[in-house]
């Protein structure tokens, strides 16, 4: 990607959406303890929206830890100066791509046949 302006408004993208996320997993974590802490009638009851909220709160804060990831890695790349090109077919990544999705590593029939293929070998695995 070589045009600057939308190089800086990207960055700022990707900077902006980085600050917050921390802030979604707290407010995350606080809503799924303020139900586990609510009165139920029984006990299994509350054992399973406990168990729920749990698995539910350890779903969220995986994504998050993901996306952060993701988006160090597409900040890095910005300033190593690979940023827009597919890691895969060093194809320029289409800019409405990276508007939508800013820490996108691969162009989009790529990413497809990446996930055909990552689906394909769970389908191996699973059958195993």
């Amino acid at each position: 990607m070589s045009d600057p302006v939308e190089l800086a408004e990207l960055r700022k993208q990707l900077t902006d959406r980085r600050a917050s996320l921390p802030r979604t997993a707290r407010d995350s974590y606080h809503e799924l303890d303020d139900l586990k802490q609510q009165d139920r009638d029984s006990e299994h009851e509350e054992n399973a929206q406990t168990e729920l909220a749990d698995c539910t709160l350890t779903h969220l804060l995986e994504e998050q830890r993901r996306e952060l990831e993701s988006i160090d890695a597409a900040v890095n790349r910005i300033d190593q100066g690979s940023y827009g090109q597919c890691v895969d077919c060093d194809c320029e990544i289409p800019l409405l791509r990276l508007k939508a999705l800013p820490f996108a590593r691969r162009f989009e029939e790529d990413t497809r046949r990446q996930e055909e293929g990552d689906n394909q070998m769970l389908r191996v695995i699973l059958t195993l």
